[in-house]
């Protein structure tokens, strides 16, 4: 089965095995702003009752596979079999993700944890960060003020830039802690996302989830 966006179009591979014929599909998204609608074959052969079926025994705790069929600002949907559920963007990573689109992709499909189940309004939350251990756990005991590592640029903002230490541990260096020679440079002159740079741990707060950095620039 397939999900079609009308906003663009299918792969031609894809495509072909559907030219001529006619298909039942089921609207499951429809932003008229936008001039987006998207459909899915796979949620319009789904049987009521099987709909029925899968909500009714989905239970928190479970980890079901399914296939992404849709990516927004504010999340990840998700199609499990005829049930769309929803990873919002705060449950991608326990690290910052700036848009949902630069962790995963249409048509991937994804491990999934499910947080709560709606039988009434049809609706399962899911994430993918509970698949793995919170880092924040162990912050603490393995990073303090004083400890030098390497770390990775990750996004760059008016007030400074974050870096990650670990998968899902990003840290702000602040602009006050960004040393440089020429006071006169820019953040973008500085860094660039994707960056290696030593950074000094200034403090841990893992029960807020705030990681504080300082940086030396050479100019």
């Amino acid at each position: 089965s397939k999900t079609v966006d009308t906003t663009g179009s299918l792969p031609e591979d894809l495509a072909e095995p559907y030219l001529g014929h006619t298909l039942s599909l089921k609207i499951i998204e429809c932003d008229r702003e936008r001039g987006r609608v998207v459909f899915s074959e796979r949620a319009a052969l789904a049987e009521a009752g099987s709909r029925n079926q899968l909500l009714k025994h989905l239970q928190t705790g479970d980890c079901i596979t399914g296939a992404v069929t849709n990516i927004t600002d504010f999340g990840v949907f998700v199609d499990l079999g005829g049930v769309e559920g929803l990873i919002h963007v705060s449950e991608i990573s326990w690290g910052r993700v700036r848009h949902p689109a630069d962790v995963v992709r249409y048509g991937q499909h994804l491990r999934v944890y499910v947080i709560s189940v709606d039988q009434e309004r049809s609706r399962v939350a899911l994430s993918l960060k509970h698949l793995y251990p919170n880092p924040w756990d162990t912050a603490e005991t393995r990073y303090y003020p004083g400890l030098v590592a390497d770390a990775v640029i990750t996004s760059i903002v008016p007030f400074g830039v974050f870096a990650r230490l670990e998968e899902g541990l990003d840290g702000l260096i602040h602009i006050s802690e960004i040393h440089q020679d020429n006071e006169h440079a820019n953040l973008e002159e500085l860094f660039y996302e994707g960056q290696l740079v030593k950074v000094r741990v200034l403090h841990v707060d893992a029960s807020n989830q705030r990681l504080g950095l300082s940086t030396i620039i050479d100019s």
